[in-house]
């Protein structure tokens, strides 16, 4: 062996091999061409290394299936000697050796051979380990996919050649990942997102690119004319998973938004524009592949805008309270009202439904809320100070106030500072909360309660609150949907709408709530709804939302509205 190992042709192989500037290719294609002087002192007739790795190792590193490093041209004997190498990241190596033709090695001469081969696996392991380093900024550690500074140096690639125009960019996340989390473990959740970066890999093709953005949040570049296959093969993507030592098969289903990159684009804008498709998916809950269009990209600046200049409106004070009237269906008096937001910028009113949705999505719709309340707070306290009696004030509140622990706090301190009746307020929530955030919500109703505040459930009828939860809740006031009071007036659902209403009213009865029905605009609505013995109502048929002036006129005037 010393002879061998130790032979000065042997000592130049190794130092020929710079490892840490060879790639993994360029140290195989050195092996080949310096093998000559020590097989012929080991008598090797043929290696070869045989390599395998998942998909995106190979993508990233250069791994190749199978290495023929040598191979003598008098041939070899079938005597195979195996040794299994394996990487620090859970790539095989097999160096597969055959001795010279009518030769055969012996015990001494096959340890002189893993010596050999182990020297070869470790130069291969550490040009590896170099390649994973140089390319670590460009790839996401944990799945192997590209991470954003990947994708957009791949694309730059892709730009500079003028192929970028032929490729379409799919953002995309799968559907209840946090609950499949959850059920199976995030370490388990982590293998599962890195089989998919694997199923990914295979499927497609070398000058695609898959990327990640963190959490299951991926990117995929492909080919124009490959969209389709990616879709067919994603929605729904079988994969196993191994939990307490049984495979399993966990089914995953995606939103994708699409965006057709065209030669003036950049990466940058294909995958913003990808992005305000797929967040698309998610409020039209029914579609779960979205094309990002031009209508969209003027929506996305008008949500910019509202982004932008919000926390300055909020400053000047440009948000208005608006007052809406609430009728009790039994003496036709006023007995409520709703405090709405409106934004007044530069004389032109901004209606809600342009700024709302906005603020919901980005977490600044809790801002906006206490605004509205602090100054429904305000008013009733100038009232008051004026001797105008108000009236029960309800003021909606964002279920993404529920996350926050000081929620009801805020509302108490708030109330105290302008010194008023808590039986002046109504806090107003939507149904979602009652099923996004049902502990949150039961300890949050505990406090109301404890403080005689009144809670009032929004939009009820159109989410998936049942009578249990009702009952369980225990809220003061049910807001039945106006989708219900339209078909009223609709002759061919109004009969089994009505059986619908009628029965909701019942069950809220029993139940020791109030119900009001929001948006009663004709006297044929709001006749049923007296005929079913509905507490309350609100719509343009008695008074349309009006201003703090115009509603005080209201609350000194004789309250009540015709019958």
């Amino acid at each position: 062996m010393i002879d061998r190992i130790c032979s000065d042709n042997y000592k130049s192989f190794i130092r020929g091999i710079d490892s840490e500037h060879c790639t993994i290719s360029d140290i195989a294609d050195y092996t080949r061409k310096s093998m000559q002087s020590i097989a012929d002192s080991l008598f090797i007739g043929r290696l070869e290394a045989l390599i395998e790795a998942s998909p995106n190792e190979i993508d990233r590193v250069g791994f190749k299936g199978r290495e023929m490093l040598y191979q003598s041209p008098s041939g070899y004997e079938p005597l195979l000697y195996k040794m299994d190498f394996m990487t620090g990241s859970g790539v095989a190596i097999t160096m597969n050796a055959y001795p010279t033709k009518g030769y055969e090695w012996n015990d001494v001469e096959k340890d002189d051979l893993y010596f050999l081969c182990s020297n070869f696996f470790a130069l291969y392991e550490r040009a590896r380990l170099a390649s994973v380093m140089k390319k670590a900024v460009f790839v996401d550690g944990m799945t192997g996919a590209l991470n954003l500074s990947g994708l957009m140096r791949t694309a730059g690639m892709l730009k500079a050649q003028g192929k970028l125009q032929d490729y379409t960019v799919a953002f995309l996340n799968i559907k209840s990942f946090k609950l499949i989390n959850r059920h199976i473990g995030m370490k388990q959740g982590d293998k599962i997102l890195r089989s998919f970066i694997d199923d990914l890999y295979s499927f497609k093709l070398q000058e695609e690119m898959i990327g990640r953005l963190g959490g299951d949040n991926f990117v995929i570049v492909m080919k124009d004319d490959r969209v389709d296959a990616f879709i067919d093969h994603l929605n729904p993507l079988p994969l196993e998973v191994t939990t307490d030592g049984k495979v399993k098969t966990v089914e995953l289903t995606f939103r994708i938004g699409l965006f057709d990159i065209t030669e003036d684009d950049n990466m940058g804008e294909a995958i913003n524009n990808s992005s305000t498709a797929l967040a698309l998916t998610k409020i039209h809950g029914n579609e779960d592949v979205i094309w990002f269009t031009d209508d969209m990209r003027e929506e996305k600046l008008s949500e910019q805008r509202v982004t932008y200049f919000f926390n300055k409106a909020l400053v000047n004070r440009e948000f208005v309270v608006y007052y809406q009237p609430k009728v009790s269906l039994e003496d036709s008096k006023l007995c409520g009202s709703e405090a709405l937001v409106r934004w007044v910028s530069e004389g032109e009113v901004i209606p809600p439904l342009s700024f709302i949705p906005t603020l919901e999505r980005e977490g600044t719709i809790c801002e906006l809320d206490f605004y509205v309340f602090e100054t429904v707070c305000r008013d009733i306290r100038e009232w008051l100070d004026r001797g105008v009696e108000p009236i029960n004030v309800s003021v909606n509140f964002s279920k993404n106030h529920l996350k926050n622990d000081d929620f009801s706090s805020r509302i108490l301190s708030i109330i105290s500072l302008y010194n008023i009746d808590p039986k002046y307020i109504e806090v107003e929530l939507t149904e979602t909360a009652c099923y996004e955030d049902y502990n949150k919500l039961k300890k949050f109703l505990s406090e109301m309660k404890k403080n005689n505040i009144a809670v009032s459930i929004d939009d009820f009828g159109t989410g998936y609150s049942s009578l249990s939860l009702l009952k369980d809740l225990k809220v003061d006031v049910i807001k039945l949907d106006q989708s219900f009071i339209k078909s009223i007036d609709e002759s061919e659902e109004a009969q089994s709408t009505e059986v619908v209403i009628k029965n909701i009213v019942h069950m809220v009865d029993e139940l020791s709530m109030k119900i009001i029905a929001e948006g009663v605009e004709t006297e044929r609505e709001a006749e049923f709804l007296k005929k079913v013995c509905c507490d309350m109502a609100q719509g343009y048929l008695y008074d349309k939302p009006m201003s703090h002036d115009d509603f005080e006129i209201i609350l000194r005037g004789g309250r009540v509205y015709k019958k």
